[in-house]
């Protein structure tokens, strides 16, 4: 076959020949890690919100992005009656009550208007979706790839906790390190979600997945996130327990995060979870932070923190912040270390009247809860074990995210819930 090749040619071809083999042979036996996409921090123009007054700016702060059917607005601010009506959507108000209709979708963008006096505004970006059942819990069950993945459970009243998937996990990351820690999901404006999660531990970027149902999951990617910027000089190592939402008033989404390198807590913006802000300060209050969780209660908003000083044994308790203005303006912190323990990995979720604050107790590998009626007190009220019911073994900094009956069963219409 080489009949027309001289030596020189026979020598180069063999050579060409043996190195492809040798290639060949060296990726079918070697694990292949396949490097996504890392989508670095860009400037994204946040548009500074003008208000005609006070009022209107309350009003925009208490609404939220996200409003359930039947749900009564604010009727009185400051003295004032309000009054809400339909600006835009398929809905209808009554009473200052929000209701669906027959042509509304699961996912309804409206817009409403209130009036106080003579005077009225607009408030738009609001999505109108069903009332809230449940609870979905998103976490990971203990250190090293095997057991690095997202796992779900469920609750209807905070308390009972059904295993979902036979503890088994529902999705695994196949990108960078593949270490996935710490999953919490964002609900998006389109009626979607995206996955979120540390890449391990020190590493600048989270993992991001898009999910339709949180049963099938595109789009993974790697999202840089601590990166340093001509304002702020970052380790660029660190991007731990990333959680988000949606901000309708500036219609972009919020991605904070913790870097105990850098002994703070960050945020960044981003118009659709993919492109992202450089970051700035979340937290400052003078030692690490990490694993903080906001929640949202009209106009004010609290976060739970988690102490990261050492030695671990005398610090690494959860104590809670305060803001009457806005996301970005914690400034009032109650150092009154409530958990008595070593504690990480808080969420809060609603049970009627009350609000319960769930956290990973590591070292004694328990599943903890404290419950509380008032986002700014700091009275909370240790729930008993055995109120707690649930299976779910090595439980590693759980997140949870509200859904109505309808995503629930689509959830439950996949995997088996153990609800019967």
């Amino acid at each position: 076959m080489f009949k027309n090749f001289g030596n020189t040619s026979i020598i180069k071809y063999m050579k060409k020949l043996i190195i492809m083999i040798t290639i060949l042979l060296l990726t079918s036996c070697t694990p292949k890690y396949i490097e996504g996409p890392i989508v670095l921090p860009s400037e994204i123009e946040i548009e500074n919100i003008e208000y005609v007054d006070e009022y209107e700016e309350y009003l925009d702060r208490y609404l939220d992005s996200f409003i359930n059917d039947k749900t009564e607005l604010i009727p009185h601010y400051n003295g004032f009656d309000i009054t809400w009506v339909l600006e835009s959507g398929n809905a209808k108000v009554e009473n200052n009550t929000i209701y669906k209709t027959e042509t509304s979708k699961e996912y309804e963008e409206i817009s409403l208007r209130a009036y106080l006096g003579e005077t009225s505004y607009v408030f738009e970006n609001i999505e109108l979706i069903d009332p809230y059942v449940g609870y979905l819990m998103t976490y990971f069950v203990g250190d090293g790839l095997k057991n690095e993945k997202v796992y779900y459970a469920w609750t209807f009243d905070g308390l009972l906790w059904y295993q979902i998937n036979f503890q088994e996990p529902v999705l695994s990351a196949s990108i960078g390190t593949r270490r996935l820690r710490d999953p919490s999901v964002i609900r998006k404006k389109n009626g979607e979600f995206t996955l979120i999660a540390t890449e391990g531990f020190d590493n600048p970027d989270i993992f991001a997945f898009d999910t339709e149902n949180l049963v099938e999951f595109n789009d993974e990617r790697l999202i840089k996130l601590n990166s340093t910027s001509d304002n702020m000089v970052m380790s660029e190592t660190q991007a731990w327990a990333p959680e988000g939402f949606y901000d309708r008033r500036i219609n972009k989404y919020i991605i904070y995060w913790s870097s105990p390198n850098d002994e703070k807590m960050f945020y960044s913006f981003s118009n659709n979870l993919d492109d992202i802000s450089y970051p700035e300060i979340l937290v400052d209050v003078g030692f690490p932070v990490i694993d903080g969780t906001i929640m949202k209660v009209g106009s004010d908003y609290s976060i739970v923190l988690k102490d990261e000083r050492k030695p671990m044994e005398k610090h690494s308790q959860l104590f809670v912040g305060y803001s009457d203005t806005d996301y970005k303006g914690f400034n009032h912190f109650n150092f009154n270390f409530f958990s008595n323990h070593q504690s990480e990995g808080p969420f809060i979720i609603k049970s009627g009247y009350e609000y319960i604050l769930y956290y990973d107790d590591y070292t004694r590998h328990q599943f903890k809860a404290f419950k509380f009626y008032e986002l700014k007190s700091n009275k909370f009220e240790e729930i008993d074990d055995k109120d707690i019911k649930s299976s779910i073994k090595n439980l590693k900094h759980g997140s949870a995210i509200a859904l109505t009956w309808k995503e629930f069963e689509r959830i439950k219409e996949h995997y088996d819930t153990g609800e019967n």
